[in-house]
């Protein structure tokens, strides 16, 4: 008699068998043996159910064990007694259906509650054992029973029989394969544990791994896009709007004066500043084909892929004017009191020849035209 090995399902990678059914099980009753194989297959959910620690899963799979053992118990009863009568025999295999579920009810505690992981590894090893013993002695001498009567033997020599059959050599047999099948369910229970561990350990580093993308790609101080996002998303757009023949804006933006204002007011509050701006830029660019970037120190980048022809001034100047509105001071800036920027905007649509380069070039040269203008101006041609 073999023992199975421990099998993963191909359908669920966290599902394991605690029993697995074995041939030497079936006691050459069809219907019997089918409905053995459903209660098997029953007792590896419950055990499935209990390492994925969802309590209402274990109470659903408890139940449909607790009422398919009912339903396989009167199947099984009445296939023996149409053989038994109310041979003593009989008589001691209904008296061993009869205590299974108080039994268990007695493992599990009182009905209706949620039973706790300890509880309920107790039940699946009672179940474990219970099931295996009572197939491979029970239901196999009483099946020896009925297929010798069908041979023409009496009860009482089918009995004699069975007896000689399942007494001696394969008793300790039994024995051997029923402490087997215990070792192996505590081992494959500790082993569902461990893969449930590293399932939710896998989760939680492609958690982090996911934030630590975010932060790659994120200016922890503003909350915005950062340098190396800025380049990657400008040859995206540029691509795109290449094969679609729109054109790809970009605008470069300079606080003006912000050396005096973090003089001034110290880098605390040059922090805040630039901060209050960054979100003001994030709310400006809220539809899905604008973004936002800080790319270093005072200088904030925005790419836009929907303007209409012209628009790119007008977009430019709300940008301008929304920050001015934020008025945040600046008492030693040379234009205003308070806090401004200078804009300067590239709008194209991209040939093979244009680069990330060229466009921050493009766009580079009409923000230092606003600041050679006076400051908190727009440049976009």
């Amino acid at each position: 008699m073999q023992v199975a090995q421990v099998n993963m399902s191909k359908n669920k990678l966290d599902n394991f068998e605690v029993f697995p059914w074995n041939k030497n099980f079936e006691t050459g009753v069809e219907v019997i043996d089918e409905q053995h194989k459903k209660l098997v297959d029953l007792l590896n959910e419950l055990a499935n159910s209990l390492v994925r620690e969802d309590m209402s899963q274990v109470n659903d799979a408890f139940a449909q064990l607790a009422d398919y053992a009912h339903y396989h118990f009167e199947q099984e009863e009445a296939i023996w007694s149409n053989y038994l009568g109310d041979d003593s025999w009989f008589i001691s295999h209904q008296l061993s259906h009869s205590s299974f579920l108080p039994r268990v009810l007695e493992l599990k505690g009182i009905e209706g509650d949620s039973p706790s992981q300890d509880v309920v590894e107790a039940v699946v090893k009672f179940l474990i054992r219970w099931l295996a013993f009572h197939i491979i002695d029970d239901d196999k001498r009483l099946a020896l029973v009925v297929t010798s009567m069908d041979a023409g033997s009496t009860l009482e020599e089918a009995k004699v029989l069975a007896d000689r059959k399942m007494n001696g050599s394969f008793r300790v047999l039994i024995e051997t394969v029923l402490k087997m099948y215990d070792g192996l369910s505590t081992r494959t229970l500790d082993l569902m544990r461990e893969r449930r561990a590293r399932i939710i350990a896998e989760q939680e580093l492609r958690e982090v791994n996911r934030r630590l993308e975010e932060l790659s790609v994120t200016d922890q101080l503003t909350g915005l896009y950062n340098r190396r996002h800025f380049e990657r998303v400008l040859d995206r757009e540029m691509k795109r709007a290449r094969r679609e023949n729109k054109a790809v804006t970009l605008y470069m933006l300079d606080i003006d004066y912000f050396k005096s204002l973090n003089d001034h007011y110290g880098h605390s509050g040059g922090d805040v500043a630039l901060k209050t701006v960054g979100q003001k830029l994030f709310e400006i660019c809220r539809r899905p084909s604008d973004y936002a970037f800080r790319i270093g120190g005072e200088e904030f980048a925005v790419i836009s892929r929907e303007h209409e022809e012209d628009d790119d001034l007008i977009f430019a100047e709300l940008i301008r004017r929304a920050v001015e509105d934020l008025a945040i001071p600046n008492v030693k800036s040379e234009v205003n009191d308070c806090l401004t920027v200078s804009v300067g905007g590239f709008a194209k649509i991209p040939t093979k020849q244009d680069t990330v380069d060229t466009y921050m070039k493009e766009a580079d040269a009409r923000l230092y035209r606003a600041k050679d203008a006076g400051r908190n101006i727009v440049v976009t041609n």
